[in-house]
């Protein structure tokens, strides 16, 4: 069976039906369905969702794909604990995406007046949102110098049923590409693609060089190609197996406000100017599912993590082989991360906290010892709480840059703007001397393996 959004949904319903959520009541796409998921999310039930009917559309939304590391594992068949290690290795064993003649996503083609956004439950999350935005939609462009493609997942406000805006990090490497676009005076040609299998999504978030395609990743996680349909308006090659896409050209002489827009950092960000996405055509599958992210949801979050768990694990095994695992919690909204290591010798919980806040751009790094439980923020609170000294464990580097949307950054200069950030290490770790405090608990090797169904009802 070809690996795609409904064999993944298929496969969970026989296996984990718990872990589906069908909604058959009417949500209208503005508030209303975000609210529901922030409900369930505060009552700490992250289950996927497919809303069967969104007032005035005919597609249903899914959402929550990517709402715990449990979600990606089940894509990935392995457990929790071994995402990172696959992501890291579909980033060296890429396999290429096949070329196909047609596919489902081409079941239904939409062009010229046809080819208009309404028909997508485009959906408004939260309450000072600028508009409806697409947050799920993988970006497919191909850059008009060297011909290469390139993928990620970035924002998009409705404008207008032909327009969208094209929101960009200003490093990333579609921001490079319409930038030489924009210098020669042409536009870019991209697609977006909505709706595959998971694997689609942890693709995008890979941290590689340019031109190590994200479909190649993808293919790498699947372990089989993915295969690509040319696409009817534009010269980039679109996933088969896909729902929708929107074929289009991102402008490079055209700019409009992208914002207010809840973020990850679960704050608003505030309007900036975005580039403008045009609409060629719309092609999907017969009865398609749409896919949504929650962005103030922990699904923007893990899914955002991930690749920054697989660049960062891999640079700070290199720079410090007692490194034993590393977690980017929700909690810390994508600015903190823990690192668990075998400490032998002192001093080795702030050099690795060092790597860890140059690996990449976390505010706060927390360095602890291996039988600390990375994965619980209890357990991580508790040896920062019982095994530091503030004057002595804590250290931090003021200047750098962490990101765009820090809310409490600062300029380097007077009237500059406020992008630097002062980052905090924390060493965790207890000390190696010998009279330190064992930790106190019954014998290990009986409570760990009581089963608890011989003791409770």
């Amino acid at each position: 069976m070809t690996a795609d959004l409904r064999s993944f949904l298929d496969k969970l319903q026989k296996n984990t039906p718990e872990l589906i959520v069908r909604v058959d009541r009417e949500v209208k796409p503005r508030w209303e369905l975000s609210s529901v998921q922030k409900r369930l999310q505060a009552d700490g039930d992250l289950p996927i969702m497919v809303f069967e009917s969104v007032a005035g559309h005919q597609i249903p939304v899914v959402t929550n794909l990517f709402s715990t590391k449990k979600h990606l594992a089940l894509a990935l068949d392995t457990t929790p604990e071994r995402v990172i290690e696959r992501f890291g290795d579909a980033q060296i064993n890429r396999i290429p995406p096949r070329k196909v003649l047609s596919g489902p996503v081409k079941d239904v083609v939409l062009t010229g007046d046809s080819a208009n956004l309404d028909i997508l439950p485009i959906v408004t999350h939260c309450e000072k949102d600028a508009g409806p935005y697409l947050t799920a939609g993988m970006t497919i462009a191909r850059d008009p110098d060297s011909g290469e493609l390139n993928a990620g997942i970035y924002r998009h406000l409705y404008l207008s049923p032909k327009t969208l805006t094209m929101n960009m990090a200003p490093l990333c490497h579609l921001a490079e590409i319409t930038n030489r676009a924009q210098a020669k005076g042409v536009s870019v040609e991209a697609a977006i693609v909505l709706g595959h299998h998971p694997a689609m999504g942890m693709a995008s978030q890979q941290r590689g060089a340019f031109g190590e395609y994200e479909l190649e990743t993808m293919g790498g996680l699947l372990g089989e190609p993915v295969d690509v349909v040319q696409a009817e308006t534009i010269d980039v090659p679109v996933p088969a197996d896909a729902e929708i896409i929107i074929e289009g050209r991102i402008r490079t002489d055209v700019w409009e406000d992208d914002g207010p827009f809840g973020d990850y950092w679960l704050y608003y960000a505030p309007p900036k100017p975005a580039r403008v996405f045009e609409v060629t055509a719309i092609t999907h599958r017969h009865n398609p599912l749409f896919h949504d992210v929650f962005p103030v949801g922990p699904e923007h979050l893990v899914l955002f993590s991930l690749g920054m768990e697989g660049v960062v694990f891999s640079q700070l095994k290199a720079l410090v082989p007692q490194v034993l695992a590393i977690n980017v919690p929700v909690s810390g909204s994508g600015n903190l991360v823990y690192v668990q290591i075998q400490k032998d010798f002192e001093g080795l919980g702030v050099n690795t906290a060092l790597a860890a806040l140059g690996a990449y751009r976390f505010k706060c790094a927390v360095v602890v010892d291996e039988d600390i439980d990375i994965y619980d923020d209890k357990s991580v609170l508790w040896a920062i709480m019982t095994r530091t000294q503030a004057d002595r464990s804590f250290f931090t580097a003021p200047g750098s840059y962490i990101s765009r949307v820090d809310p409490t950054g600062y300029p380097a200069y007077p009237g500059g703007p406020a992008l630097l950030s002062t980052r905090l290490g924390i060493d965790a770790t207890k000390p190696l001397n010998p009279d330190f405090p064992e930790v106190a608990e019954p014998p290990s090797a009986l409570w760990r393996h009581i089963d608890l169904k011989d003791y409770l009802p």
